[in-house]
């Protein structure tokens, strides 16, 4: 849980208590959803794109995706309380003005606003 920790904290110089339990909740759990590998992968992915939000994302853009990326996308939108967490740590990163989500998708700068 430690590097997912520092992965999503990595996500905005905002480290206050309601942000850090986002973080905690949403890590926790992932750690049960997903396999050791895929948590690894996972953390690659926001290291390099930030948070995507899976449940927003359309079946193109997660045909798009690398195939061990569209498993953990898949995996995520279809777990209610994993995705709910997803959507929630969004919420606090955009109330905090640190809402970049997804700079890469398709080779092209997609930016938050039109994953909504």
């Amino acid at each position: 849980m430690e590097a997912m920790m520092s992965a999503l904290a990595g996500l905005s110089s905002a480290h206050d208590d309601e942000l850090i339990e986002g973080y905690q909740r949403y890590a926790a759990l992932l750690e049960h959803l997903l396999t050791p590998a895929q948590i690894q992968q996972y953390v690659a992915m926001l290291q390099r794109d930030g948070l995507r939000i899976f449940a927003d994302l359309s079946p193109d853009e997660i045909a798009a995706l690398p195939s061990e990326e569209a498993v953990i996308a898949t995996t995520i939108m279809a777990d209610d309380a994993t995705s709910m967490e997803n959507r929630r740590v969004e919420a606090l990163l955009i109330q905090r003005g640190e809402g970049q989500f997804a700079p890469k998708l398709d080779q092209r700068s997609v930016s938050s606003d039109s994953l909504r």
